[in-house]
């Protein structure tokens, strides 16, 4: 019976009730005087009684039959006892006072935990929000209820789902326990699956979310970082500077090469000069040097005269030509 026809039910036993006693109040008599006696209530009983026997035929009516809902299952019992029939959505009839109907959804229905807590296989915490989908299997709905109770989510589904997690991540270093999220939801599905499953209670997903670290954690992920990244800057610093220095070094031995080879050249070209200076040469050199002005100088000469005629030494210009007669 649903709450409408209990409570028709009872509004039927109480008119029932309430004509009886009244009933019985019109029968209570008082004597006055000798011979005379007086009732003492008129109230109407039978009308109290019809109407009484009405309302629960009409509550015994209407609670022989029974509309389950799309996206659910009925299961029977009889006289509290659950009798391994089902009702599918629709309209039933079923015994009054002898059988009742427990109503199982079988939709897809999410359990999610945020700021779920883990840990890692160095005991490292780690933080998540879980989400598990599931639904009953109808044809299992009447073991559920007869091993599990109506109440099987909190008693098995999310005790179980909450246990999965924590005994997966153990297994993973905290360094890469991030990039393997993909992985331990996979075999939290299976795990998962492996216990609620043979007890009609199909797992459709689990999903893992917003994975992170302790603040401690993070904050000394971050310090590490940076100086990681101070050393990499240092060590790149250090490799220009040798660079630099490596450039220095071929820089003063391309000079030093380059001077060897300008003396080596200069030392060449002093000894073909030299090689090829004669007397006659260098006088003709000291000549071109002087002045215009100067007509006699002492130099030395290859016969042993100091004194030369510089005018000498200068043609004597050819006078033009008469013109012709």
């Amino acid at each position: 019976m649903d709450l409408l026809s209990t409570l028709l039910f009872l509004a039927g036993l109480a008119l029932i009730i309430g004509g009886i006693v009244a009933a019985v109040a019109n029968r209570v008599t008082v004597p006055v005087g000798r011979d005379r006696v007086v009732q003492t209530s008129r109230v109407p009983s039978r009308p109290l009684i019809v109407g009484g026997v009405v309302v629960l035929v009409a509550a015994t009516a209407l609670g022989a039959f029974i509309q389950i809902p799309a996206g659910y299952v009925g299961v029977v019992r009889q006289f509290g006892a659950v009798t391994g029939m089902t009702l599918d959505p629709g309209l039933h009839f079923v015994t009054p006072f002898v059988n009742s109907v427990d109503q199982i959804d079988t939709r897809v229905k999410a359990i999610r935990v945020e700021g779920y807590t883990a840990a890692s296989k160095e005991q490292q915490d780690l933080f998540l929000d879980a989400t598990l989908n599931y639904h009953v299997d109808p044809r299992s709905a009447p073991r559920i209820v007869q091993e599990l109770g109506l109440n099987f989510e909190d008693t098995i589904i999310r005790p179980r789902f909450l246990d999965i997690p924590k005994s997966i991540t153990d297994d993973y270093p905290t360094t890469i326990v991030l990039n393997s999220r993909d992985e331990i939801r996979t075999k939290a599905t299976d795990l998962l699956a492996a216990q609620l499953e043979p007890r009609g209670i199909i797992v459709d997903g689990i999903s893992f979310e917003n994975f992170s670290y302790s603040d401690a954690y993070n904050q000394a992920i971050e310090e590490k970082q940076a100086a990681q990244q101070q050393v990499e800057t240092e060590r790149q610093r250090l490799a220009q500077q040798e660079i630099i220095a490596q450039q220095r070094v071929a820089t003063a031995r391309g000079e030093a090469e380059a001077q060897i080879e300008r003396a080596r050249g200069e030392a060449e070209s002093n000894r073909l000069v030299g090689a090829s200076l004669t007397a006659a040469i260098l006088q003709n050199r000291y000549i071109e040097k002087l002045s215009d002005q100067i007509s006699v100088m002492l130099v030395p000469s290859e016969g042993g005269g100091l004194i030369l005629d510089l005018g000498s030494l200068t043609p004597t210009p050819t006078p033009p030509p008469a013109p012709a007669p």
